[in-house]
């Protein structure tokens, strides 16, 4: 059943080429509206000095490091690090994620609204309205491919956005319970461990004990954030399959049905990541192939990137796609138990 989900799946998905692409458009102009002043930043910082021919023969972190203390009051070269240059930013942006640094910070803003009545505007940046606008975007989009793939036939562009706005209020709800649990898992869970951690390995005659503890703590956040994205995949897939209104009515549906056939559910989840994972490290080697010296190598680059990006957006559709179709065979399963339930104590 699950390899038959993820053909459908697949299928289904490339057949809405045009869905990933605009997607892609999207997430495009979102990242333009940070990158361009930020390349106005640098362009007026170096342009016509000659460490403008020095930084395109190679990255200098002395000169990064003098860039951002010039712009220190700047929040557009705060949000710059030098781990954007090649891939470094996929191991930053996962011990970023293991520790939940994003979701405490602004989890840690609300906290001290609601029960201290103190509002900390020096935690509220830039980066926390790229990452509400980034929610909404997410919620639409997921809206649009999950209505598209739970239809029976094939839909046009403007029913796709007609399905992401239908959906956009109770997915956007959806995402807030799902920022809400996952706060809660890294201050109660995660960070607890992370103390428990030190307090066990203060006295290790080897720095490797503690490393182990932290690989063991990382790999175990990992499927639990993996188990949860799956839940609410599920719940998404609910709402829209079901027509629910309630979205923690939802979330506990779909919790329910993954976790009575969580070896299919999580089989395929993990199917689906290391895909993903494939996809990485295809770019970081294609990326270290390519020479960033000249205009024309930058402009390769920029393809890959884009095209990386693209493979992205499909897989996430993908996986929107294989689980509706595994979402809909589970319910299947359920419905001919409790058939076949109620006809024998009649």
């Amino acid at each position: 059943m699950v390899l038959l989900s993820f053909k459908r799946g697949i299928s289904q998905v490339s057949g809405t080429k045009r869905f990933v692409l605009f997607a892609w458009f999207i997430n495009t102009l979102f990242a333009l509206s940070l990158a361009v002043p930020l390349l106005n930043q640098l362009d007026g910082y170096i342009g016509g000095t000659v460490m403008e021919e020095r930084l395109l023969a190679e990255m200098q972190a002395s000169w990064f490091e003098t860039y951002q203390f010039d712009f220190e009051k700047s929040e557009i070269a705060r949000l710059v690090d030098y781990s954007i240059f090649g891939y470094a930013p996929f191991l930053v942006h996962l011990e970023s994620a293991l520790e939940g640094s994003f979701l405490k910070s602004i989890g840690n803003v609300f906290y001290a609204l609601l029960f201290r009545w103190h509002l900390d505007t020096s935690a509220i940046s830039l980066l926390t309205l790229f990452g509400f606008l980034y929610l909404c975007m997410n919620s639409f989009l997921a809206g649009g491919f999950i209505g598209v793939f739970a239809k029976e036939y094939r839909i046009s562009f403007p029913e796709f956005l007609m399905e992401g706005g239908k959906y956009f209020g109770r997915f956007f709800r959806l995402s807030l319970l799902s920022f809400l649990i996952s706060y809660l898992f890294f201050i109660l869970i995660v960070d607890s461990l992370n103390d428990g951690i030190a307090n066990w390995t203060r006295n290790a005659a080897s720095e490797e004990v503690p490393f182990r503890y932290y690989m063991i703590r990382g790999v175990a956040v990992l499927l639990t954030l993996g188990v949860l994205n799956m839940l609410f995949d599920y719940a998404r897939i609910r709402i829209v399959v079901e027509e629910r209104t309630s979205v923690f009515g939802a979330f506990l549906a779909g919790a329910r049905i993954a976790f009575r056939k969580f070896f299919r559910a999580f089989g395929l989840f993990l199917l689906l990541g290391f895909i993903g994972l494939a996809l990485i490290a295809l770019y970081a080697l294609l990326e270290a192939r390519i020479p960033q010296d000249s205009f024309w190598s930058l402009v390769l680059l920029l393809l890959l990137q884009q095209m990386y990006i693209i493979a992205r957006i499909w897989l996430k559709a993908g996986f929107y796609a294989c689980q509706t179709n595994l979402f809909r065979e589970m319910a299947k399963e359920e419905h001919s138990a409790l058939v076949s339930a109620a006809t024998h104590t009649n």
